[in-house]
């Protein structure tokens, strides 16, 4: 029998519902991560009690989802849905059940499950109840639907994105039958919210195979859900985003670069706009991307004529220059993503260690790069010239660009005497 250690809160939920006489499991992706040695990130459990039931067991419960048959069990601050079995009606929508109806059945229960790999059951008692030989497919690796795939990718268009994403999550082929179904009815995805679309492509970049988006191509769900990747060839979407820090927001601006310079400009924000990206992401990558043209700091060569890059003086002026434009708190993300399309465009081939050590000296220093920092302030031009309105930031503008040449002009009175003069 195989064991699996569970929490101990997810333990003692099981048990008091089979001391009360009802059935009770650990379910799904939690199982799944245990067999595969990876820690869980929620446990989820199954049961015969009726949520009335689950909720007159345990004394701090939420209705989450009572229509589905759902109750958190809250069990020292942490909260641990518990889900009756339960059997689907009709997906008219490809989205949703017509109804739900609940069942004292455990197959029944399972049957609705997407995959073979997360239809799995535990308990400390029975030990893993694999009923659609799940534990082969994690075994050799394959993303396989529990019964019929073409039902099961009607009933929730999502699973066929999941499938992709589960693939690249753990680096498994998608079983045969499941693929063609997943092609045939990729049009379904129409019907999908792009707040779901965009929450499984995220997963899909966050993971350890990100450029697994080229398995969307290849199996035409981008015509569906991001059109814009087509035009990409697969080696330009998949060095770039493998070799990435595996910062998601970096990951999808990286993305967005390669679909500006490859599909067409304004892709990027498209692709941001359908998907209903948050502001701050979106604007994040609309700097990234417009700094890309930039002049970005390099050393001076030490015998290449056509690349002979800055002396010194000169590379720290840019780096500098860097930090101004990016911000600080966005340098270390904006030299990753620099970083992350080198690897395909040789205008980003650069030294970025030692950009980053630079860069981080000059902040360790406090040297000034933003106009927070400079010594004198926009009353004290008014005061010190007589000026007012957009020529005073016309003049901190000008006393900036001066000390990003020479931090050693940042005081007080050589400020106010080089203001005087302008």
């Amino acid at each position: 029998m195989i064991r699996i250690e569970i929490p101990e809160d997810v333990n003692m939920i099981i048990s008091s519902l089979r001391a009360e006489g009802y059935e009770a499991y650990a379910v799904g992706g939690c199982v799944r991560d245990c067999l595969l040695g990876v820690e869980p990130k929620d446990w989820d459990i199954t049961t015969s009690a009726l949520p009335e039931a689950v909720k007159s067991i345990f004394p701090r419960t939420i209705d989450t989802g009572i229509k589905h048959g759902t109750v958190t069990v809250m069990v020292h601050g942490t909260g641990y849905e518990v889900t009756t079995y339960r059997v689907d009606g009709k997906y008219l929508d490809g989205r949703h059940p017509e109804n739900v109806s609940f069942t004292r059945c455990l197959d029944e229960d399972l049957k609705r499950r997407d995959f073979t790999i997360n239809a799995f059951v535990y308990s400390e008692e029975t030990g893993i109840k694999d009923l659609f030989g799940g534990l082969e497919d994690l075994k050799n690796g394959i993303i396989r639907c529990v019964g019929n795939p073409e039902e099961r990718f009607g009933e929730d268009a999502l699973r066929i994105l999941r499938a992709v994403r589960f693939a690249a999550k753990l680096g498994f082929e998608i079983e045969p039958e499941t693929y063609r179904a997943a092609v045939t009815l990729r049009k379904n995805l129409n019907l999908v919210s792009s707040e779901r679309i965009k929450a499984e492509l995220d997963k899909i970049l966050i993971s350890d195979n990100p450029g697994h988006l080229c398995l969307l191509k290849e199996m035409r769900i981008s015509d569906v859900i991001i059109p814009e990747i087509n035009q990409v060839e697969d080696r330009l979407l998949k060095e770039p985003l493998e070799q990435c820090e595996r910062d998601l927001t970096i990951r999808w601006i990286v993305l967005g670069y390669i679909l500006e310079k490859k599909a067409f400009s304004g892709a990027a924000g498209q692709v941001m706009h359908r998907l209903k990206f948050d502001n701050r992401t979106f604007n994040k990558g609309e700097l990234f991307i417009r700094l890309s043209g930039m002049e970005l700091p390099r050393k001076k060569a030490e015998t290449s004529v056509s690349n002979p890059g800055k002396t010194e003086k000169e590379y720290r002026i840019l780096c500098r220059k860097l930090i101004h434009n990016t911000g600080a708190e966005n340098l270390s993300g904006f030299i990753s993503y620099c970083e992350a399309l080198s690897s395909v465009f040789p205008e980003f081939k650069n030294d970025y260690s030692y950009l980053r050590q630079e860069t981080e000296d000059i902040i360790d220093k406090k040297e000034c790069t933003d106009l927070k920092d400079l010594k004198v302030n926009g009353k004290d031009i008014i005061l010190a010239t007589g000026v007012n309105g957009a020529e005073v930031g016309k003049r901190l503008d000008a006393l900036l660009e001066m000390v990003l040449s020479d931090p050693g002009l940042n005081n007080r009175e050589t400020l106010l005497e080089a203001v005087g003069k302008m």
